[in-house]
């Protein structure tokens, strides 16, 4: 009976902890911007169509600002200019929105300052066929009074 309580609670906890999404920051430097968050809504849902997916960006207190964020999205992936930009505090941030369905580019009218934190909402993400394993976001950023892009992070996404 204890045996079987062991393994039960073993398992259980190894199902709990294995998360569906995994950020991997390009740099632990504090001096760039990061992914720290990404959610896909509804989760897991391997046949579904239509989701929006979601990307949390804190941008370092000691970088440059930020002039303009490149989304690159993975294969099976058709990415819409339905994206909504908003800071911490939930105010909208304008930005100009260029999409070719596998890439994305948000052009801020106003470059976003150090310290904010970024969230991107890509509503109305299209799954071109049924998904399994994962999914690789590849996102950029690049500052004010530079021409060169910098690799953000990848944003992993794991369908059952």
């Amino acid at each position: 009976m204890k045996r079987i309580l062991f393994y039960t609670t073993a398992t259980l906890t190894l199902a709990v902890s294995i998360g569906t999404s995994i950020i991997q920051p390009v740099t632990a430097a504090s001096n760039f911007a990061r992914i720290t968050n990404f959610s896909e809504f509804p989760k897991n849902i391997r046949h579904w169509s239509t989701l929006r997916h979601t990307f949390k960006i804190a941008i370092s207190e000691q970088s440059n600002a930020v002039s303009q964020i490149v989304i690159e999205a993975p294969d099976n992936i058709v990415l819409k200019d339905n994206i909504d930009v908003s800071n911490q505090s939930g105010e909208k941030i304008n930005a100009e929105i260029a999409t070719n369905d596998k890439k994305t580019t948000l052009t801020f009218s106003e470059p976003v300052a150090p310290g904010t934190k970024l969230t991107i909402e890509m509503n109305q993400v299209r799954k071109l066929r049924a998904t399994t394993g994962e999914m690789l976001y590849k996102v950029y950023a690049n500052y004010l009074n530079s021409n060169q892009s910098v690799p953000v992070g990848i944003a992993r996404l794991r369908v059952r």
